[in-house]
């Protein structure tokens, strides 16, 4: 054999080699039986099924920290999708078509800490979305299609650093000033960064929401117009305690008997009528006490003197 010769075979065998162990590599790294889900790419506690063609989110291992499902055709997430993955530190959902988030969605991922959804066609969050997320750092909403948020949607997030809202449809009206008083108070911290801006009404479109206040949206506190009176406990009686309040937006009645908030829905007897007016129908001696009435929206609230039910 030739010096050539030699050379050529060694190099063939060498690239035989090499062959051979990357193919033993893949074989290691998918491991498909072992929770990696058919395609996917998954190396150690990561998972990677971009640009699949996916529309619905696959089983994983428990242990998975990184989950990548980017570029891909998921349009709902299903409440407990990701349940047990605890160890979640990472969760990649942009660029699908996701219209909406529901409560539970996220559920179990008491570790997360980065979780991007932008570049989908989300129209709605549900108020409980994020909820039980507390190490949350990094939510990415932006470039979708939301245009307008529920008060709270965001306040279970005390671990965030890095919030993106911005190239939405956002109405700008009184019912985002809770928006905006978060990041004023995100910016006031200095311990978090957050981007959100208007695009309704024209004439604040792009303005940030953070500068938005309720003079120029023509917000109004409430204001009560009509107050209660004391009024007698005559078993199996109804009594009425009136309540009217104004303001912009329409304000909620909320009605307190001894301080606690009445609920209507635990007790038949108990009705709260279209004008605001408290309605007890087969008056008890146990619904003596306290009465008072609160008149809340997003702008402010209010309450009116308290009255008595006495016997």
């Amino acid at each position: 054999m030739t010096a050539r010769s030699a050379e050529t075979a060694r190099r063939c065998l060498l690239a035989l080699v090499l062959c051979c162990g990357l193919g033993a590599l893949a074989v290691v790294a998918q491991k498909p039986g072992a929770g990696c889900p058919s395609r996917c790419l998954c190396f150690r506690t990561t998972v990677r099924c971009m640009h699949l063609l996916l529309e619905a989110v696959p089983a994983v291992a428990p242990q998975t920290s990184i989950l990548d499902l980017r570029f891909n055709r998921i349009r709902e997430i299903q409440p407990g999708a990701f349940r047990r993955l605890r160890n979640l530190n990472t969760l990649l959902l942009n660029n699908n078509q996701i219209k909406k988030i529901p409560s539970g969605a996220f559920e179990d991922l008491e570790n997360l800490k980065y979780l991007y959804l932008h570049f989908n066609q989300i129209e709605t969050l549900d108020p409980a979305s994020f909820q039980h997320l507390p190490k949350l750092e990094r939510l990415f909403l932006h470039n979708n299609r939301i245009t307008h948020l529920v008060p709270g949607t965001f306040s279970h997030l005390e671990s965030m650093k890095r919030l993106r809202l911005d190239s939405n449809a956002l109405h700008c009206d009184c019912e985002i000033l809770w928006l905006a008083d978060l990041l004023k108070a995100y910016a006031q911290s200095g311990n978090a960064q957050a981007a959100a801006t208007c695009e309704y009404p024209r004439r604040i479109q792009g303005r940030s929401v953070a500068t938005i206040t309720p003079e120029e949206l023509n917000c109004e506190r409430p204001r009560i117009t009509s107050e209660p009176q004391d009024a007698d406990v005559v078993p199996g009686n109804t009594v009425y305690f009136t309540c009217r309040a104004e303001g912009n937006p329409k304000p909620e009645i909320i009605w307190l008997r001894n301080n606690n908030e009445l609920s209507m829905k635990t007790d038949s007897r108990l009705n709260l009528l279209d004008d605001g007016t408290l309605m007890i129908q087969n008056t008890q001696e146990t619904d003596q006490g306290i009465y008072q009435c609160m008149a809340k929206n997003v702008a402010g609230e209010v309450k009116t003197q308290e009255v008595t039910l006495s016997p």
